[in-house]
């Protein structure tokens, strides 16, 4: 019983919606069947000229847990649902622009056996022009990385975070060591800074962006960098995992932090109709320059 009268709650929030404040009706994402999402779990875009009246509404229900409530370049939030709720209902909602289901995003690593100390890399990218013809090095930029933290510690890599004369100049962790990707009601554990310790990853992009080191110098040495930590560690052989609320929350701290520049070499995250893709275009028409893995 108590299932049925919060969905017939939710039906007449619905029309209460509509019949204040009329919007374009909302639209529900697919994607390819392989893809695997939290369950009940979902992204609510709202259109941006929505009022906050309508976003404290859906916050209101019963049978809808808000987890985060993203505002600024990117008006939304991420739910848990019960059961008795359908991404149907949520786009019916007036306000609502599209909903997402909330899909979840593995990184594979593996050992590498090429020789990265090579002294023609650079050249053939066009990274020496940058540098020796445009005086280009990346000094007055700043680039914000999300990924799964860095060895901040590595002396090539500064040996800081955060501090005068330090490159790593902001950063944040959002999901700890041990916090699964899969379980949308999993306790977050995040730790105090974007440290990496059991993946690689970021480090390795980190490395290609910002080295230091006498044979291996990263493409922007003099730029200012933020690390947003979005990947937990890898448990019995299966990869650190993450999921489309979490990179958003990111994606924001980083264009909230005033990087020109965001990174993210994560992969497989799919452009077309996505909510990161969404954020990355918000971001873009902000004038940041966002740039992904194909």
């Amino acid at each position: 019983m108590k299932l049925v009268v919060s969905t017939l709650a939710l039906a007449a929030a619905c029309t209460s919606f509509v019949a204040a404040e009329p919007f374009p009706a909302g639209g529900v994402s697919t994607f390819p069947a392989s893809a695997r999402f939290k369950r009940n779990s979902y992204i609510v875009e709202f259109h941006d000229n929505v009022a906050d009246t309508h976003v404290n509404k859906v916050r209101s229900l019963d049978n809808i847990v808000v987890d985060h409530h993203y505002n600024g370049v990117f008006n939304g939030m991420s739910v848990r649902v019960d059961d008795s709720v359908r991404p149907e209902h949520l786009a019916g909602i007036n306000g609502v622009k599209r909903v997402y289901p909330n899909r979840i995003h593995t990184l594979t690593t593996r050992a590498g056996d090429k020789n990265i100390t090579s002294s023609c890399l650079h050249t053939m990218t066009g990274v020496t022009t940058a540098w020796e013809q445009l005086g280009l090095t990346g000094k007055g930029i700043s680039i914000g990385i999300v990924d799964s933290g860095v060895d901040y510690m590595h002396p090539e890599l500064g040996g800081c975070f955060k501090g005068p004369n330090c490159p790593w100049q902001s950063g944040e962790d959002f999901v700890g060591d041990d916090t699964p990707s899969d379980d949308p009601n999993a306790p977050v554990k995040p730790n105090a800074t974007p440290l990496e310790q059991c993946n690689g990853h970021g480090t390795h992009v980190a490395g290609i962006l910002m080295g230091r080191g006498e044979l291996v110098r990263g493409v922007a040495p003099d730029a200012t960098y933020g690390m947003y930590r979005i990947f937990g560690c890898p448990k019995e052989g299966v990869s650190g995992g993450t999921s489309d609320d979490v990179i958003i929350k990111a994606m924001l701290a980083a264009h909230r932090d005033g990087h020109h520049i965001l990174n993210l070499s994560l992969g497989g995250l799919g452009w077309d109709d996505s909510p990161t893709a969404a954020v990355a275009s918000k971001l873009a028409a902000q004038g940041m320059v966002v740039v992904a893995a194909a």
